[in-house]
């Protein structure tokens, strides 16, 4: 087959090409990071911050406040610097806080602020609630001290099993009470908010400060939703009133938000009634402002557990927003086909922000409203359109990823199957992605994957090794591309998706034909070495193609244990082989003993599998790993029975 040269089309997602908001992000990471030199920097040309102007002395003595809190990590210390900068403050807080300097600094001060210290404060903040509400920066002092107040509040009626989960998670992932410090605060905030002891006094004010600003917010509704600052405050409120602490964590299979009293969930859904009462209730999601605002409500709705309050807001929004537009386009189609223009997408995929309220949709519907509303009146007919389109595939994405009936899936393959190459060319390979995973979710469709995935990828009759490549390149055989490619996320996470299919034959053999350095190239590389985790833990590779794999990397082990994702790889074939092929593992490797202890990685690698006690003495390595493997057992045994007592 001759060669084609590769030049990405228009609108590829390439290495090469950016996403629409990738120079704005990238700037506002920058500008964080670069938030301190630039205030000294601006100090000096006599420009003292943004907001209210402070005068030079009051500027200095908040940057140098801010530059001492970046260095302290001592809780006392914190707690002492914040009591004391509050002292110096007295009086000047609402100027303070509507400056962009003192804004920063008041909100990580709040922090480590004592009882009586922040009562004061809740009880000024209370009385300004408008101007806090109104202002560009005072605004997000406010929903720092809402967010600090929630967590005084509850951190008693959090039970001790979530607080062990929480404990449990964070090698794994930061999650809501993260002890890192972020790019929103210097000092943590969850974990030493939940941790400290307060007065059932104080916790009991906190509450009341939450209850108050969520009925002043509520009473004036009408005029703070259209307001960009103080629609913030109204969304902080809405998700810590449903116990969210981290935004990012709602959309996730690992959800966790906190534990709130009764009475905040009938606040939540007095907001909710309020909101969908309003005669203007489709136009909120026309606005960028007020359709995030509908999003943070369905989130905090969806984790109250209240799948009533849940379904009505769902169908109201499908009934006024996403149903009326789609019938708009309906009555338009006749004079878009005169003109000649784009009508294979609904209107309703047109505007960004109700996009990405529908995404959000999807993510919280009940299964059933999602089949027959959501993807049967809206999306049903129009899955290839919408798969192509850069600003759409998002929510073609979340709605295959929350597909759990197999009829449905069904009817969305169909409609994409023979698309497959061309969401390939246009970069779109996340859809291709979550069309693997629910293949393996709801075990449909998986032979008919894998052969319009490899025709898409004109690799269905290669050699193995270029089938393979052309996986996880993501790019067809007969493709030259302009530079060497690189192992493409998508393709990798493909990868591992069809092994863990029923019958993933063609791939484990391909896995095996390759030369063994090449597969060890692949699985040096960061996004490559999952490979082996797939292969060993899926339940449909056997056991003697597991050993077949551990056999073929033998001759590589070295060079796999000096590299960092490599190293991890050794430890997985270590545990998926036999007894023989262990010691030939650890034999291999001691013969370049001295150089595995000249990397942090490999020389864990030497350390848990013995290699220098291998080199020694192989008989006395024999037994200790006996010895390793006994006591590895009874740990394990006396792990599960304390688990079934508890």
């Amino acid at each position: 087959m001759a060669e084609t040269k590769y030049n990405p089309p228009e609108g590829s997602t390439e290495s090469t090409e950016k996403g629409k908001q990738h120079y704005r992000n990238r700037a506002k990471k920058l500008k964080r990071s670069k938030f301190l030199p630039n205030a000294k920097r601006f100090g000096k040309r006599n420009c003292f911050g943004r907001g209210v102007e402070l005068d030079q002395a009051e500027y200095n003595y908040l940057v140098s406040i801010l530059e001492a809190m970046s260095k302290q990590k001592d809780t006392e210390e914190r707690q002492l610097i914040a009591n004391n900068v509050m002292g110096q403050l007295k009086g000047k807080e609402i100027r303070t806080a509507s400056n962009q300097v003192g804004s920063k600094v008041l909100e990580n001060l709040l922090i480590y602020t004592g009882e009586e210290t922040f009562t004061t404060l809740m009880d000024m903040f209370a009385e300004n609630f408008r101007v806090f509400c109104c202002d560009a920066f005072a605004s997000h002092v406010l929903q720092k001290m809402l967010h600090i107040a929630m967590l005084r509040a509850i951190a008693p009626l959090q039970t001790v099993q979530d607080e062990q989960e929480e404990d449990g998670s964070q090698s794994k992932k930061q999650k809501c009470g993260s002890s890192e410090w972020n790019e929103k605060s210097i000092w943590p905030c969850v974990e030493y908010s939940m941790k400290e002891q307060y007065s059932e006094e104080h916790r009991q004010k906190c509450r009341q400060f939450v209850e108050r600003m969520a009925k002043f917010l509520m009473n004036n509704l009408e005029e703070f939703v259209w307001d960009d600052k103080a629609n913030f405050v109204i969304r902080q409120c809405m998700l810590n009133l449903s116990g969210i602490t981290e935004k990012k964590t709602v959309d996730g299979s690992e959800s966790k938000h906190l534990t709130v009293p009764e009475q905040w969930q009938k606040l939540l859904q007095e907001f909710c009634t309020r909101l969908s009462s309003w005669p203007q209730f489709a136009d909120l999601a026309q606005s960028e402002v007020t359709a995030v605002m509908l999003q943070d409500l369905l989130r905090a709705v969806a984790v109250t557990a209240d799948a009533f309050q849940l379904e009505q807001l769902v169908a109201k929004l499908y009934k006024e927003v996403f149903r009326v537009l789609k019938k708009q386009k309906q009555e338009e189609q006749v004079e878009d086909d005169k003109q000649g223009g784009d009508s294979e997408l609904p209107r309703l995929f047109v505007n960004e922000s109700i996009v990405r309220l529908l995404e959000v949709c999807i993510v919280v519907a009940p299964a059933q409203f999602l089949k027959d509303k959501i993807f049967a009146r809206l999306f049903r007919g129009h899955m290839k359109p919408l798969a192509l389109s850069r600003a759409c595939n998002f929510a073609v994405q979340k709605l295959i990823d929350h597909t759990s009936d197999k009829d449905m899936m069904d009817l969305i393959f169909g409609e994409l199957e023979d698309s497959l190459e061309q969401l390939l060319r246009v970069g779109h390979s996340g859809v291709l992605l979550v069309l693997a995973k629910a293949c393996v979710r709801l075990s449909c469709q998986q032979g008919k994957f894998v052969k319009q995935f490899l025709e898409a990828l004109h690799c269905g009759e290669a050699a193995p090794e270029k089938m393979i490549m052309a996986v996880l390149y993501l790019l067809p055989v007969d493709v030259t591309p302009k530079s060497t490619p690189k192992i493409h996320l998508h393709g990798s996470l493909i990868l591992q998706a069809i092994l863990d299919f029923n019958k993933p034959i063609k791939f484990v053999t391909a896995l095996l034909g390759m030369p063994n350095d090449r597969l060890a190239e692949i699985l040096i590389d960061p996004r490559g070495s999952f490979i082996a985790n797939a292969f060993v833990q899926s339940r449909f590779v056997g056991e003697k193609s597991r050993e077949k794999l551990v056999r073929h990397l033998e001759g590589q082990y070295c060079q796999l244990a000096l590299s960092v994702h490599g190293s991890r790889v050794v430890e997985i074939m270590y545990e998926a082989g036999n007894p023989a092929q262990r010691e030939n593992i650890v034999r291999e490797l001691a013969e370049q003993c001295a150089q595995l202890n000249n990397k942090p990685w490999s020389a864990k690698i030497n350390k848990r599998l013995l290699v220098d006690t291998y080199k020694r003495d192989p008989a006395r390595w024999r037994v200790a790993i006996k010895n390793d493997a006994k006591v590895g057992k009874m740990f394990s045994k006396l792990v599960k029975k304390r688990k079934i007592e508890n």
